[in-house]
């Protein structure tokens, strides 16, 4: 039975089987690993075992889906922030999780101005399930196991469709290669990245756009694209993801609620200038970096 990591193609796309390496199919076979192998996309789909009973092949592909420490530590922290965040200026908004109607997003946040009640008068134009529930504005996918590009699909595919949501946030976790680490601060060295996808941002660029692109995609790993160890967010307050208030109560009634919270386990220094540009939440990506290192069992905060 042949087994596809990571790639998407229409149902009328033909592609052409590759035969997996044996290092690819020591990793098929083997008990310890988790994490799928790095294979280029362009060799996808790939073959990594032949004769495979189909009750062998579901177990290997639930245990191969298994979400690990990191992606989970990644969705928490980033999760607890931004609720926190809002919630503390009185203008709440819920996390409701992942839900398979939207597509297997990792979080789905929805501002309470926008979810009906018995007396509250608010009728959902569009909802996305059977409920009436609204559509989230805001979406959190991590993406460890998960290629980029799988991800992205789903922005341009479902998330971005018209009336649906108005932010993707994406948390790119690259393979831990080797275990690679510093020799001496023992840091682990790891690519992160975190992109953002504005509806709104994207549509003034451009009306007729058809492909989404993000508006931002922040590196705050600890290596360049090209595997060399960085300083880029080495402590907090080196990188910020901000999400705007706008985005955060799209379709809620007008005026808008405006504020600015800046959230950091570091509060940020009283002349520090804000990560914020214009009324939102702005995170502290280091933060997140910690949290996921933490995640991988490996020696935190170096610099002390």
């Amino acid at each position: 039975m042949d087994a596809n990591i990571d790639t998407y193609m229409d149902d009328d796309t033909e592609a052409k089987e590759n035969e997996a390496n044996e290092e690819e199919k020591e990793w098929w076979s083997g008990k310890d690993s988790l994490s799928p192998p790095n294979v280029e996309e362009e060799r996808l789909p790939l073959i990594f075992a032949r004769d495979v009973t189909f009750k062998k092949f579901a177990k290997h592909v639930d245990k191969c889906n298994a979400r690990s420490g990191e992606h989970e530590a990644a969705n928490c922290v980033f999760g607890q922030k931004f609720v926190s965040a809002v919630n503390s200026t009185h203008e709440y908004i819920h996390n409701w999780g992942r839900k398979s109607y939207y597509e297997e997003a990792d979080s789905c946040y929805v501002p309470e101005g926008l979810i009906p009640t018995g007396n509250n008068g608010i009728v959902v134009a569009n909802p996305c399930d059977q409920n009436g529930n609204p559509w989230p504005t805001i979406i959190v996918e991590v993406a460890s196991s998960e290629s980029l590009s799988h991800a992205i699909d789903k922005v341009n595919n479902y998330w971005f469709l018209p009336n649906y949501c108005e932010d993707v946030i994406i948390i790119k976790i690259d393979k831990w290669r080797n275990r690679r680490h510093n020799s001496q601060t023992l840091r682990p060295l790891r690519r992160l990245r975190c992109l953002k996808f504005c509806r709104t941002a994207s549509l003034q660029q451009n009306l007729n756009t058809t492909k989404f692109e993000a508006i931002e995609e922040i590196e705050f790993g600890s290596v360049h694209p090209n595997g060399q160890e960085s300083s880029f967010c080495i402590g907090p307050h080196m990188k910020w993801i901000t999400i705007d208030c706008n985005c955060i109560f799209s379709g809620c009634q007008q005026p808008f609620p405006l504020f600015n919270v800046v959230q950091s386990s570091v509060p940020l220094p009283p002349q520090s200038p804000s990560p914020l540009q214009r009324p939102g939440v702005a995170i502290d990506l280091y933060d997140i970096q910690q949290s996921i290192f933490r995640a991988m069992g490996v020696l935190l905060n170096t610099n002390k």
